[in-house]
């Protein structure tokens, strides 16, 4: 039925892509399928820990990623009325220390190197428009429909697919996904329009009691990317599209620092993303037959450690690595299952926690209390390209 493909990947974000060049660097025939109808991320910034550079690096982009990625050489985190640091974290020593440098870019950068990198082994690997809508298992196949019409068999269906995961649905379980009773704002400014602040290199995090803001350098500092966040009784929809008044987040961070109110003053419009923190529990089974999920598909994050794009890109690493050590798909697998589980649900469960951590306590108590982050837990040290399978 249609086009076959020995390997075909769901989705073409950050770990779909980066599976897929993984695969297509060892000359593995693949294809993707992705339901939008042109290649973009949204205008975001990212954070790259060490384990996530690590990842890129064994993709062979770990030298275009770093000229054009931002490396912060602190972070701080301040009271969010006076501006006090309550926290230093020294950046600098960061490769010395773990192996691999702590990034920062923009997201959509990172996503243009991957998308370049993988069609230059194979061109025409991608198919655009193509929203998954029916899976059939037949033999040791999948049959798959889209819902441009097309139709195409594969030996080993891979879901990468995010949050609202097609192939989690179909091969897997849905379950359902529970507010968290945090809404986040993020946005783009150009470091021209605050150049009265004369913002330092580096990031900076003001913390109040049910409120935190974001903002760190990225595309060598011409835009600071800004996330704020804040509670909510209720939010209805799970998704990143979606806008909300900046006048609203203007007016719930009033109380903030002068800096941070610079910063929103500089936005341009009356909208910003808005979107609400869902979670959900990671799966507790990954493959079935010859179909397995990765990324937000597998364990959705929530945002607090910075580890979403980061586990999506070690998933994509040592799923490449066990899909090429191991001739037999099942047992590939099986090794990449195992080899995974574990650490992810550490990941997670820290994840989920990052918010109360950070927004449940007086300010002044985060400089008292020992850190609880990605590094102090040992998270950042892991290398998928060497971890045994």
């Amino acid at each position: 039925m249609g086009t076959h493909h020995p390997t075909a990947i769901i989705g073409a974000g950050l770990g779909g892509l980066a599976l897929a060049l993984g695969l297509a660097r060892a000359g593995r025939e693949v294809h993707v399928y992705e339901q939008a109808s042109e290649l973009g991320e949204v205008g975001a910034g990212i954070s790259l820990s060490p384990n996530a550079v690590k990842a890129l690096r064994y993709l062979g982009l770990g030298d275009a990623v770093s000229a054009q990625a931002d490396e912060p050489p602190i972070q701080i985190t301040r009271h969010f009325e006076t501006g006090e640091v309550l926290v230093h974290i020294d950046r600098a020593s960061t490769e010395e220390k773990l192996g691999a440098p702590y990034l920062q870019m923009h997201r959509a950068d990172l996503h243009q190197l991957l998308t370049k990198a993988y069609l230059k082994i194979n061109p025409g690997g991608i198919t655009l428009a193509a929203e998954l809508t029916d899976i059939i298992e037949a033999d040791d196949t999948y049959q798959l429909s889209f819902n441009n019409g097309e139709h195409c068999s594969t030996d080993l269906l891979i879901g990468a697919d995010g949050l609202k995961s097609t192939v989690r649905r179909l091969v897997f379980a849905e379950d359902e996904a529970e507010f968290t009773g945090y809404v986040a704002w993020r946005g783009l400014v150009p470091t021209e329009e605050v150049a009265e602040l004369e913002l330092k290199a580096g990031s900076s995090v003001f913390v109040s009691p049910g409120r935190i803001f974001v903002r760190y350098p990225v595309r060598k500092g011409k835009i600071q990317n800004v996330v704020a966040f804040s509670k909510a009784d209720n939010w209805a929809a799970e998704g990143w599209s979606q806008t909300g008044k900046l006048s609203t987040l203007q007016t719930l961070f009033s109380d903030f620092h002068p800096e941070v109110n610079t910063v929103l003053a500089a936005f341009k419009g009356a909208e910003i993303h808005k979107w609400g923190l869902f979670a959900r529990q990671p799966l507790k089974q990954w493959i079935k037959t010859h179909a397995a999920v990765l990324g937000d598909a597998a364990h959705p994050m929530l945002p607090w450690f910075g580890q979403g794009a980061a586990t999506a890109l070690e998933d994509a690493v040592i799923m490449s690595r066990c899909l090429l050590e191991f001739e037999d798909t099942q047992k590939a697998l099986q090794h990449y299952q195992d080899g995974r589980l574990e650490r992810v649900t550490e990941v997670h469960l820290e994840s989920h926690r990052g918010g109360d951590t950070l927004m449940g306590q007086d300010p002044y108590a985060l400089a008292k209390n020992p850190l609880r982050t990605e590094d102090t837990l040992g998270l950042t040290v892991y290398d998928p390209s060497t971890v045994a399978l």
